[in-house]
């Protein structure tokens, strides 16, 4: 059975953020979908980690755009992983979840948005994934880059004016904060036909305000937790604490 939710960076509460076996975990739970964060080595690889710096991830320090790929390699996350790259985690992904891709500060990387297209037309997932960002400038160049790539502004609160913004980008996504959800702008969305995705859903009382608005697509940390509560005949209690 499928489990309609986003695993953000994979399944962080029991595996490293961005790591394949946190990928893994996620789509071996049932999920929908999974969301990772880009960056570029300094050959220009797309690189995925939350942090434009590798210090709280692996056992080196300094800017990911600092190293090349191969050099990156030599830096291990939690001992025995390597940071993978945006084509190894789409070819994990492909024909098995839906990936959302975020361009994390592209402007340090010059060229991430080519790069990144390239990626996801090489492992021929442009109907299996879509760009986030809070950079909106860099989704715009995505546009101009594809016609046909799925895109979404992340916006720390919904305002009048970024339905404006998705008209310009022909954006079908829109992320934002669950602390600011506004109902008013999530029906408006419904209407509008905008998938509205927030972040970052981990309290059982979230989940079950949440309830309210089904059309939402749930970004967590917690992925079984959330199983267990929206699919709770899915679940081996005995194996979930929640």
């Amino acid at each position: 059975m499928s489990i309609r939710g986003i695993g953000h960076r994979g399944y962080p509460a029991k595996y490293p953020e961005n790591t394949m076996s946190s990928f893994q975990a996620a789509i071996e739970l049932g999920y929908t979908h999974m969301e990772l964060d880009v960056h570029l080595s300094k050959d220009g690889i797309p690189v995925v980690m939350h942090d434009h710096r590798i210090d709280r991830m692996t056992d080196g320090t300094g800017e990911i755009q600092d190293y090349t790929l191969s050099e990156l390699r030599q830096f291990t996350i939690n001992h025995n992983e390597k940071i993978p790259t945006l084509e190894e985690v789409l070819l994990l992904a492909k024909d098995r979840i839906i990936v959302s891709i975020e361009l994390k500060d592209p402007k340090l990387y010059k060229g991430i948005e080519e790069k990144v297209y390239e990626a996801i037309q090489r492992t021929d997932m442009i109907d299996q994934v879509y760009i986030i960002s809070f950079d909106h400038k860099s989704l715009a160049k995505m546009r101009m880059i594809s016609h046909d790539l799925q895109l979404g502004p992340l916006v720390n609160k919904l305002k009048r004016s970024h339905f404006r913004l998705m008209n310009k980008l022909d954006a079908k996504y829109i992320s934002v904060k669950y602390a600011v959800l506004d109902e008013k702008y999530i029906k408006k969305c419904e209407e509008h036909g905008i998938q509205v995705v927030v972040w970052t859903v981990n309290k059982i009382e979230q989940m079950q305000y949440l309830k309210k608005f089904p059309s939402i697509l749930v970004t967590t940390d917690e992925l079984e937790k959330f199983k267990a509560f929206n699919y709770p005949k899915t679940v081996d209690w005995k194996q979930v604490s929640v």
